[in-house]
């Protein structure tokens, strides 16, 4: 009888944690995904600020979620001398066009840490390739409720077979009237790194087409305290019915 009341409480024990671990990537995904819902279409503005070099960028961002072949495209429309630069994913493959001579590039695999457009974001940042949700395993590191919010920060490492180029991640994230906000995200190039090698921060919480959002995110680099690149949201719309045309080579013209 004793083994069989054992058994049970390992049972309940691995249930419950099999559970936890199932809403932390549940609100790890909402958090993701606030600002793309199952399509979503945005101008927005990003500064970048180098110590070799500023820029001013105004893009149009359109994301299709409604399959599981993610579509993310990032069309530049100004300045003028980089009106019209296309960046295309379309599930696994992510592709350039260039106005000035017509040219479109397949990106390898190897170019996803690589920065967009001398920007402190990567083009897997821009293009979604990496899924937290789902390329990372994670546990609950800290919770703790703060003005009137349940605050949530979470340690992601990624599974063995991931194409991931951090080794750790810590997610923090907070509930409020029921939604998933993202707050800071700290990005770890090694398990073992005491500190963050950049840190991506969601602020500027705003009401946008009806929903709750926020509108600034800005990415800082550690060892370079003065140097960030904003990406501010203008103006965005959820739920609109995309034609699949937009995600096509054919549309960069």
């Amino acid at each position: 009888m004793k083994q069989l009341f054992f058994f049970f409480i390992i049972l309940l024990s691995s249930n419950a944690i099999a559970n936890s671990k199932d809403q932390l990537g549940s609100w790890i995904d909402s958090a993701e995904r606030i600002l793309r819902a199952k399509t979503s279409a945005s101008v927005l503005s990003m500064a970048i600020n180098k110590a070799e070099y500023q820029r001013d960028f105004t893009l149009l961002v359109l994301t299709d979620d409604r399959s599981e072949q993610q579509k993310v495209m990032v069309r530049m429309l100004g300045p003028a001398l980089w009106r019209g630069n296309v960046t295309l994913k379309v599930d696994d493959r992510i592709s350039f066009f260039e106005p000035r001579n017509k040219r479109t590039t397949v990106m390898s695999s190897s170019m996803l840490a690589s920065s967009w457009m001398g920007s402190h974001f990567s083009n897997d940042d821009l293009m979604r390739e990496t899924d937290l949700a789902t390329h990372y395993a994670y546990q609950a590191a800290k919770s703790w409720h703060q003005e009137s919010r349940d605050y949530h920060l979470i340690e992601l490492t990624p599974l063995p077979s991931a194409p991931v180029v951090w080794g750790k991640v810590m997610y923090r994230l907070y509930i409020d009237d029921g939604r998933v906000f993202p707050e800071q995200v700290s990005y770890y190039r090694r398990n073992s790194d005491e500190q963050p090698e950049r840190t991506l921060t969601y602020s500027d919480v705003k009401q946008m087409d009806g929903f709750k959002v926020p509108t600034m995110m800005e990415m800082r680099i550690s060892d370079k305290p003065d140097e960030y690149t904003r990406m501010h949201y203008q103006k965005i719309k959820f739920n609109s019915d995309l034609a699949a045309s937009k995600f096509t080579e054919q549309a960069f013209l």
